[in-house]
């Protein structure tokens, strides 16, 4: 009876931890996929990882409250998982963001229901691009690697969150935040050159309404080096998302911050 009781507990607290990835990362946390599938692989990954959580015996002797926090850090530690993981991906909708504007699908947004609202063109594309090269190179098993890894750097109630997590965090932030603008810096180049020569076009033929013209070139080009620049930001994503990428480098050192 113990030890079903033990197994019980241990289950619990694995699915807390699944279940903050789960509902964090992006891939997972789609609306397309059904609440039941959501709850199965919450039940499967659980099962697969509850033999990592080691001794959880000592939370039969927890009180109520006691083990509703040791939940709630279980849940905390997938959930900071799950969001280092999405930070990543913002990259690449950030980059196509900031690709929209000068080219001038800015005001182009549709209804995306895994997002909850409107999202610009340029940016779910490159986010559609990345979730599909990263399935293709299997960059999702790094994420449930590193989840089995966590029970050996942030052992069971060990949670902590010092400042330095807090640093490395927004560390990661700035650092993808420039990989964003460096991949977007192509097209906004492409597009000011044209900016330049459309201005000097309607100086030298006043007659040519360069507002109109502007549009089909601005897009135009603005395509072109993003077509261009595809195959370099599939090897970016190689890199961040492969087996000693950028992704697993930041997973190890928040965990290891926070145990």
């Amino acid at each position: 009876m113990t030890d079903l009781a033990v197994f019980g507990v241990s289950m619990l607290l694995t699915m807390a931890r699944v279940s903050g990835v789960i509902v964090a990362t992006p891939i997972f946390s789609s609306s397309n996929l059904p609440a039941v599938f959501k709850v199965g692989l919450i039940l499967s990954f659980s099962f697969l990882l509850y033999p990592f959580l080691g001794d959880a015996s000592f939370a039969l002797d927890l009180a109520l409250v006691g083990f509703a926090v040791l939940l709630a850090k279980e849940l905390l530690v997938g959930i900071v998982l799950g969001l280092l993981v999405s930070l990543f991906f913002g990259v690449f909708q950030t980059a196509g963001q900031l690709i929209d504007m000068p080219i001038g699908f800015g005001m182009v947004n549709f209804l995306d229901p895994n997002m909850g609202g409107q999202v610009p063109l340029m940016g779910r594309f490159h986010y559609v691009l990345v979730v599909l090269t990263m399935l293709s190179i299997n960059g999702h098993h790094l994420i449930l690697r590193a989840l089995a890894h966590s029970y050996q750097l942030v052992p069971l109630g060990q949670l902590s969150v010092p400042g330095k997590s807090v640093e490395l965090f927004v560390s990661w932030f700035s650092q993808t935040f420039l990989v964003a603008v460096s991949l977007a810096m192509p097209v906004i180049a492409a597009i000011l050159l044209v900016d330049i020569g459309l201005g000097l076009l309607n100086r030298a033929v006043p007659q040519i309404n360069v507002f109109i013209v502007g549009f089909p070139v601005k897009i135009g080009v603005g395509l072109a080096v993003v077509a261009l620049g595809l195959p370099f930001y599939l090897q970016i994503v190689k890199r961040l998302f492969g087996t000693s990428g950028a992704l697993i480098e930041a997973l190890v050192g928040l965990l290891r911050s926070l145990g």
